[in-house]
């Protein structure tokens, strides 16, 4: 059985490419528009073995996202890992103080990806050998 991400993103480019990483990891997708999306596929799927977000502090249903799994023991949740093209050190602490397991920087390869699913204690994910990138949708 394939593991499921549930992947986050207002760009649909930005999902379809971040689905092509992900599935050249091994693992199944679920796809999200906005953070109340996200909620809701969490609702349903309670089984994901991640979550790869775009932060967004704007959107109240991100944070909520966010602290409701913060509030939750970490060996009872998927992991979550934030994503951007942010570049301020203040916006990264700002996803990780609002409950992210880890932040990545767009672009990044289906090789970083991986590596931190894995330190997040995420099985499954195969070893690709290409490089895929997720770009920045900006």
């Amino acid at each position: 059985m394939k593991r499921k991400i549930l992947l986050v993103d207002e760009w649909r480019a930005v999902r379809l490419l971040g689905r092509r990483v992900l599935t050249s990891l091994g693992f199944q997708t679920r796809e999200a528009r906005c953070g109340l999306e996200a909620l809701e596929t969490l609702a349903l799927e309670p089984d994901l073995a991640g979550i790869l977000l775009e932060w967004n502090p704007q959107d109240p249903y991100c944070l909520a996202l966010m602290n409701k799994l913060a509030s939750l023991p970490r060996h009872t949740r998927p992991p979550l890992i934030a994503c951007g093209d942010i570049l301020e050190r203040s916006e990264i602490l700002a996803a990780l103080e609002a409950g992210a397991d880890d932040f990545l920087q767009k672009p990044f390869s289906s090789e970083t990806v991986r590596e931190k699913f894995e330190q997040l204690g995420v099985p499954g994910c195969s070893n690709s050998r290409r490089a895929e990138k997720l770009p920045s949708a900006r």
